[in-house]
């Protein structure tokens, strides 16, 4: 009986081939901050963040990415923000 395997995500790296970098943006969300996913990649290539912190960019990325093939959209309509006050990624669609 064959078993499935769950896809691996590379850390950094991979998530730069899959977001633009963040371009002008004129939003306003309040209480929250616009992040480049190129920054949060690159967040995951730094040994000094929490285990936490770490886990809530990747589930965002990943939540990103599953938007994107859900509802068949271009990369650039994911945006991602971040709480001012608790620092949690959220994805949003532009």
């Amino acid at each position: 009986m064959e078993q499935a395997i769950a896809p691996q995500y590379p850390e950094g790296a991979f998530w730069l081939h899959v977001y633009p970098p963040l371009g002008d943006r004129k939003l306003s969300m309040p209480n929250r901050r616009i992040v480049c996913p190129w920054t949060l990649a690159a967040e995951l290539d730094d040994n000094d963040i929490s285990a936490e912190r770490r886990q809530n960019i990747l589930e965002a990325l990943k939540r990103g990415l599953k938007t994107i093939r859900q509802y068949d959209l271009p990369p650039y309509r994911i945006l991602f923000a971040e709480d001012n006050v608790n620092g949690e990624v959220s994805v949003w669609v532009d």
